[in-house]
């Protein structure tokens, strides 16, 4: 049994419900919206706004039973498994993508089920994803978890625009930014535009005036703590 959950697994995406029109010939594919029950059966006004207001979220977020059951994932969770980002979905089940992982993964959720928060770095070292087990348990459940996973960015792409464009960023500082929020430092910005490292100094320097930091470092965390802007083909397959 755990051979055939942890074998690679075909398309496991309940389409029964689905409406999805075929992508025009050279578009890029765009993983369908996650298909719970919540958003098939005519759910209530409160239901449907708490699922956009999830989908929102730019963490990718999983609520899992103790039996590893997928009770119901937001869009970037559901990407996420999809792609197989430390973690997929087999049969409706949310499972590590390697099986050595299997035990320290069922440990952590059948804890957080009972009440204990965990928290594991789960794939392979050189692009391990942390993800944080939070109880959601109450009486009348059978035990819950949510599973938040961590960001595979420090702030994703459109919020980084939206606030280069809220500051009077120049397309060539915003490429700046990017790259300091990717972790690079001056002189490897310099080194991947080919331009002089001077040149990025001055770059840095007109971004922290016009964002009005003290220092890169007040720069990252102020991008850090930006609320997320989510695309809008996102926001359209959530509906």
């Amino acid at each position: 049994m755990l051979d055939e959950l942890l074998s690679p697994p075909a398309d496991t995406r309940p389409t029964a419900h689905l409406n999805l029109r075929a992508a025009p010939a050279g578009t890029a594919h765009v993983t369908p919206p996650y298909p719970g029950p919540e958003r098939r059966h005519g759910p209530s006004a409160m239901n449907r706004w708490l699922t956009m207001m999830l989908d929102e979220m730019d963490h990718g977020l999983l609520l899992v039973d103790a039996n590893c059951g997928l009770r119901h994932a937001n869009q970037l969770g559901w990407q996420s498994l999809q792609a197989g980002d430390g973690l997929r979905v087999v049969k409706n089940q949310v499972l590590p993508r390697h099986a050595e992982e299997l035990s320290g993964f069922l440990g952590a959720l059948l804890g957080a089920c009972s009440g204990r928060r965990r928290m594991l770095n789960l794939g392979s070292a050189d692009g391990a994803m942390p993800v944080a087990f939070v109880p959601m348990s109450s009486p009348e459940d059978d035990g819950l978890a949510m599973l938040v996973l961590g960001k595979r960015h420090r702030c994703e792409s459109l919020t980084l625009d939206f606030f280069a464009r809220t500051h009077g960023l120049t397309a060539a500082e915003t490429k700046v930014l990017r790259a300091l929020c990717d972790g690079q430092r001056p002189k490897e910005v310099a080194r991947g535009f080919s331009v002089a490292v001077s040149t990025v100094r001055s770059q840095i320097s007109s971004i922290r005036i016009k964002t009005q930091t003290a220092s890169i470092g007040d720069l990252l965390n102020r991008v850090a703590v930006l609320p997320p802007i989510t695309p809008a083909m996102k926001t359209a397959l959530s509906h």
